[in-house]
C-alpha cells in the first residue's frame, strides 16, 4: 500500500475515532449534567447552567483532554477495564485477554491487525469518513449561506428612531457593553433579537415601542446577551450542531442552552429593567409567537420563539421569586470554584500509563522467556507475518514483520527509541530497527564491558580467575535481562502502535536481509528472545554455527572502537579511530545493500 493510501487510512480512522469518542463521552456527560442540574436546580444559577451545558458541547467536539485521574475519562476507563472481569465471573461471557493499556488510536488498512487489541474500524474507514465529511461540508455551506442571507435582510431593515437609539446606548453604558449595537425595527418575528459577533445588531419589534417600560426591559434583556457573550455560545452551538447533526442528544443539549440563556437574561431584565416579575411574566406570554424555521436555517438569539420555552421560563421566574430568600443560588467565588472543578472533571482525559508501570517485569531469564512466548503468540495472529504461508511462523518471519512495522513509521519509532539511530544519520534503516528489536546493539556494548573486565582478571594471573569471571557474569546478568526486556518492550510497542499491515514485498525484502544478519542461534538475543515457536532445524543451526553473523561481529567491533574513542586523548589516535569507525559503518551499510 502506497504512502498516500496509508495517510488516507490514518486520517479516516482518526476522524471515526474522534467521532466515536465524542459521541460516547459527550452523551455520558450530558446525562450527568442533566442529573446534576435537576438535583441542584435551586442552587445552580442560570449562568452556571449555561456554562455546564456548554462544557457538554465542548466535550462532544473535544473528547480527549489533558490527563487527570479523577476525570470522566479516567472513571470510564476504570469501569471499562473492570467490566470484562465482572462479566466473566458471572458466566455471561467467555474469558477475554484484555490489554493492559487503554487502546491508542489504531489505524487499520485492507488487512486488519489482530494485535490483541480491539480495532473498531476495519476495511471501510475511508468511505465512511468521506461520506460524513461531505455531509458536514454541505451543511456548513448551507448554514453559512443562510446566515449571510439572514444578516443581509437584517441590515436592510429601517433604523430605529433617535430616542430608541439613545435608550439602547444608555442601557449599554449601564451594563458596561462597549460595542453599541446598530438598532433596527422589524414587523416580523423572531424580533426582538441580537446577532453578530464583532458588529452586533439589535432588531426590535414595533410592538415594544408602545410602552417605554416594556421597551427598556426588552433592550436590557437583549443587551444582556451581548454583555454575557451569548453570541459566542451560539457559535459553539452551531458548530456542534453541524458536526454532530445526526445525534439527537446534541439538539437536546442546544435546547437546554437556549432556555438557560434566556433565563439568565431574564434575570438581568428584572434587575435592571422597570417591570416587576409578574408584569414581566405577562409580557413574555404576550410575546409568544412561534417561528417556523428549517433545521439548517440560521437562528438568532431570540427572546421569545417557542411557547413551551416561555412557559418554562415563567415558571422559573415565579419559583425564583418565591424562593429568593430561602434558597439563593451559588454565585461569586463558590460558583466559579464549583464550575472549575466540574469543567476539569468533564474535559480532562484519562491518565496515561507511565513508563515505570510498563517495566515491572523481573530481570530473570524466566520472565524474559515468558514475555517472548506471549509476543510470539501475538505476532502469530497476523496472517501477513507468515510470509511463506506454511502455517508456522518462523523467528525470521517474526523479526521481519516487526522490523517492517518499525519502518512504516520510522519517525515515531526513533522518537520512542532514540538509540536506534546507530550512525546518527537522522533516518532509520532496517538494520538499525533490527538492532533495537533484538537488542543486538546494546548487548554488543555490554559484551565489550564484560569482555574488558574479564580480560583484566585474566591478566592478573591469579588462581581464582575462574571464580571472579563467574562473579562478573552474575553481576551483569540482571542488566542483560533488562536490555532484553527493553527489546521486548520495543516489540510490544510496535504491535500496539501498528498502523498498517506490511505489504508482501516489504516483508520479502526484509526477510532476505534479516536472514543473512540475524546471527548465531546460540547468541544471547536469539537464545532468550526466540521462544514460543518451533524448534530450529538442526541442519540450519549447524550452518549458522559454521557461519557466524557478520552483523554481530561488526556491531561488536564498532562498539569496541567507540569505547576506545571515548577514552582516547591523543589526537592522532582519535583520528585513526574515527577512520576505522567510518570504515566499519560503511561495511555495515554495504551489508544491508547486498
Amino acid at each position: 500500500m502506497d504512502m498516500a493510501s496509508s495517510y488516507s487510512n490514518a486520517a479516516a480512522s482518526w476522524v471515526l475515532d474522534w467521532l466515536g469518542q465524542g459521541l460516547v463521552f459527550g452523551t455520558l456527560l450530558a446525562g450527568l449534567t442533566w442529573l446534576s442540574t435537576r438535583t441542584l436546580r435551586k442552587r445552580v444559577s442560570a449562568p452556571i447552567h449555561v456554562a455546564m451545558w456548554s462544557i457538554v458541547l465542548v466535550k462532544f467536539l473535544a473528547p480527549v483532554g489533558p490527563s487527570w485521574s479523577p476525570s470522566l475519562a479516567g472513571v470510564s476507563r476504570i469501569v471499562w477495564n473492570a467490566a470484562p472481569t465482572s462479566l466473566t465471573q458471572t458466566g455471561l461471557t467467555e474469558p477475554t485477554r484484555m490489554p493492559q493499556q487503554a487502546p491508542t488510536v489504531a489505524v487499520t488498512a485492507e488487512h486488519p491487525i489482530p494485535s490483541g487489541r480491539t480495532h473498531r474500524w476495519s476495511g471501510w474507514p475511508i468511505p465512511i469518513a468521506a461520506a460524513y465529511l461531505a455531509v458536514v461540508a454541505v451543511l456548513l455551506a448551507v448554514r453559512l449561506r443562510s446566515y449571510r442571507a439572514f444578516r443581509a435582510r437584517c441590515r436592510a431593515l429601517p433604523s430605529a428612531d433617535g430616542p430608541t437609539r439613545r435608550l439602547v446606548a444608555g442601557v449599554c453604558r449601564r451594563l458596561r457593553v462597549r460595542r453599541i449595537p446598530a438598532t433596527s425595527i422589524s414587523d416580523d418575528p423572531p424580533a426582538p433579537f441580537v446577532m453578530g459577533y464583532f458588529r452586533p445588531m439589535l432588531v426590535l419589534s414595533r410592538r415594544q415601542l408602545v410602552r417605554p417600560d416594556e421597551l427598556e426591559t426588552v433592550i436590557v434583556h437583549e443587551v444582556a446577551h451581548l454583555r454575557r457573550g451569548d453570541v459566542f455560545v451560539r457559535l459553539l452551538q452551531r458548530i456542534a450542531g453541524t458536526f454532530l447533526f445526526f445525534w439527537p442528544v446534541v439538539a437536546w443539549v442546544n435546547r437546554q442552552i437556549d432556555t438557560a440563556l434566556e433565563y439568565a437574561c431574564d434575570d438581568w431584565a428584572l434587575r435592571h429593567g422597570r417591570l416587576t416579575a409578574g408584569a414581566y411574566a405577562r409580557f413574555l406570554l404576550s410575546m409568544a409567537r412561534p417561528v417556523r424555521a428549517g433545521r439548517i436555517a440560521c437562528h438568532a438569539v431570540c427572546m421569545a420563539t417557542r411557547t413551551s420555552t416561555i412557559e418554562r421560563r415563567i415558571e422559573m421566574l415565579l419559583e425564583s421569586t418565591a424562593h429568593s430568600r430561602s434558597k439563593r443560588p451559588l454565585r461569586g467565588l463558590p460558583a466559579l470554584a464549583s464550575l472549575l472543578v466540574w469543567g476539569s472533571f468533564a474535559l480532562a482525559g484519562a491518565p496515561q500509563d507511565t513508563p515505570a508501570d510498563d517495566k515491572t517485569w523481573p530481570a530473570t531469564e524466566e520472565a524474559v522467556k515468558q514475555r517472548a512466548i506471549e509476543l510470539y503468540d501475538l505476532v502469530a495472529q497476523h496472517k501477513a507475518a507468515d510470509l511463506d504461508s506454511d502455517g508456522t511462523l518462523s523467528y525470521t518471519e517474526k523479526t521481519a514483520y516487526l522490523v517492517a512495522l518499525a519502518m512504516q513509521d520510522a519517525e515515531a519509532f526513533m522518537v520512542q527509541f532514540p538509540y536506534a539511530d546507530r550512525n546518527h544519520s537522522g533516518r532509520l534503516d532496517c538494520l538499525e530497527a533490527f538492532g533495537v528489536v533484538h537488542a543486538i546493539t546494546r548487548i554488543a556494548y555490554q559484551d565489550r564491558r564484560i569482555g574488558a573486565e574479564i580480560e583484566a582478571v585474566r591478566n592478573t594471573g591469579t588462581g581464582d580467575a575462574r571464580q571472579r569471571i563467574d562473579e562478573i557474569h552474575r553481576k551483569y546478568e540482571p542488566e542483560l535481562m533488562v536490555l532484553l526486556h527493553e527489546a521486548l518492550d520495543a516489540q510490544q510497542w510496535l504491535l500496539d502502535n501498528a498502523r498498517l499491515e506490511p505489504t508482501v514485498q516489504d516483508l520479502d525484502n526484509l526477510w532476505s536481509i534479516i536472514r543473512r544478519v540475524e546471527g548465531r542461534p546460540g547468541s544471547l538475543s536469539n537464545r532468550m528472545l526466540n521462544h514460543g515457536g518451533p524448534e530450529p532445524d538442526p541442519t540450519c543451526k549447524a550452518r549458522h554455527l559454521a557461519n557466524a553473523s557478520r552483523f554481530h561481529e561488526l556491531e561488536a567491533n564498532i562498539a569496541g572502537v567507540e569505547a576506545k574513542l571515548v577514552q582516547a586523548t591523543n589526537p592522532d589516535e582519535i583520528a585513526k579511530l574515527r577512520v576505522m569507525l567510518a570504515k566499519l559503518e560503511s561495511i555495515l551499510a554495504r551489508l544491508q545493500e547486498e
